[in-house]
């Protein structure tokens, strides 16, 4: 499996896997209007925060938004819209994405994850990868019946993510 960051040259690669992704799970996911978007809107999507995949040889078999938000600390990092191919599940994509991350901007003290309220399985694996509940929660936008809650991940210099113990 090989992890990299997304250029915006590469917006085809986001495109083709985020709309796998939407249909796979489309309760998981908020944004509704990917699927109408031309080059400009997938080019734009690239440059926001860092677009990270797995590869499978040539198939994007995961995908993680990475972010940093504007109102938080600047050694914390926000991940978004991730998915995995369900045929890749529980093969250590998310753990790969965390070692990748680490790796890759070792400034990164705290990692964030909001997670829908019953989303059991997502709950479970960040759980195992040792994310903890903030006791934030909060509606979502345009959906206030929908509820998600926030999950933290402490990063150091000791933390291993390369653990085998896989994830869903």
């Amino acid at each position: 499996m090989d992890i990299e960051v997304l250029a915006e040259d590469d917006w085809k690669a986001l495109r083709s896997v985020r709309l796998r992704a939407l249909e796979d799970s489309p309760a998981a996911f908020l944004a509704k209007t990917e699927t109408s978007w031309g080059e400009p809107e997938w080019r734009a999507a690239v440059r926001d925060g860092d677009w990270i995949v797995a590869r499978h040889g040539e198939q994007v078999i995961g995908v993680v938004h990475c972010v940093r938000g504007d109102d938080r600390p600047a050694d914390e990092r926000h991940f978004e819209s991730v998915w995995v191919d369900p045929l890749h599940r529980r093969s250590g994509v998310l753990r790969a994405f965390l070692s990748h991350l680490v790796a890759y901007d070792p400034a990164v003290r705290t990692l964030m994850v909001w997670i829908l309220d019953g989303n059991d399985a997502a709950r479970a694996t960040y759980e195992r990868l040792g994310f903890e509940s903030t006791g934030e929660r909060q509606p979502l936008p345009g959906a206030p019946r929908r509820v998600e809650e926030r999950l933290r991940l402490a990063l150091n210099a000791n933390h291993d993510s390369t653990d085998p113990a896989p994830e869903s």
